[in-house]
């Protein structure tokens, strides 16, 4: 099933502080709070710098950008392929070539980061490689029995904070699987795993196996796949959206990942 989504691109202008029109920062924001997603194209970009100019847009449409980890300036995850996916490899998923399947960032986190930015430099080359595609969360929730939406919104699981991602020494959190209403969510599969579920009761085991079979269905859900090229960026809200990707086959493939909140 495909959803049609409104997908305008707007053009950031990188050389003029105004990104070329007087009012387009207003506009990128009030798109991103309206529908939780927005799409630019960054051009004329001094030195060819792709970070600032990810960076400045988020900054000038009111961003506050979230580091990842303990370096309070590490505000830019790169999305490459490091290593080819294999049973032995020890790095985050993004930095393999295998397919993401649909997740929210920072999951692991109590006070996840509103937005993701994602900025390509380098877009798969290939017919189908590296696809970004996306969910909106109410149609997964809607998808889910009512005794698995009250057990995910009102009980607690244990969730992994992955190694790369751990700020202190918090290893894990324990967290709502629905947030806030029935729009938003908190998932990353792996980071519920089958060990963590056996100390659990049936009924939360048997809910997590339900919003799994729905999301990992993915040829029966609305997905929407953006038409991108590089220079691009995506700004979408991390709660009302799951994302992944298709599998990499251009290994040069490049993108800049930053997590942000708005000010007020």
């Amino acid at each position: 099933m495909k959803e049609i989504v409104y997908d305008k691109c707007y053009t950031v202008d990188c050389s003029k502080v105004d990104g070329g029109s007087n009012d387009l920062f207003d506009k990128l924001r009030n798109e991103l709070i309206t529908n939780g997603y927005v799409k630019v194209k960054c051009e004329n970009i001094p030195d060819e710098n792709c970070d600032k100019a990810c960076l400045d847009t988020i900054n000038k449409v009111g961003g506050v950008c979230c580091p990842y980890n303990d370096d309070p300036t590490a505000f830019i995850w790169p999305v490459k392929v490091l290593e080819l996916d294999s049973p032995k490899s020890k790095l985050q998923a993004s930095q393999l070539d295998r397919e993401l399947v649909f997740h929210t960032d920072c999951s692991y986190e109590h006070d996840a980061p509103r937005f993701v930015a994602l900025y390509f430099v380098q877009c798969d080359r290939t017919e189908n490689g590296g696809k970004f595609q996306m969910v909106r969360t109410k149609e997964i929730v809607d998808r889910l029995s009512p005794k698995t939406q009250r057990l995910l919104r009102e009980e607690t699981y244990k969730i992994n904070v992955p190694p790369d991602f751990r700020k202190g020494d918090i290893d894990h959190i324990s967290g709502h699987i629905l947030l806030e209403g029935d729009e938003h969510i908190r998932y990353r599969r792996d980071i519920v795993n089958k060990e963590q579920l056996k100390e659990e009761t049936p009924e939360k085991q048997m809910a997590i196996a339900e919003l799994n079979s729905i999301i990992l269905a993915e040829n029966q859900l609305p997905v929407f796949r953006p038409t991108l090229t590089n220079n691009m960026m995506v700004m979408f809200n991390n709660a009302r959206f799951v994302h992944g990707r298709t599998k990499i086959e251009d290994i040069e493939r490049n993108v800049l990942r930053v997590r942000f909140n708005l000010d007020d």
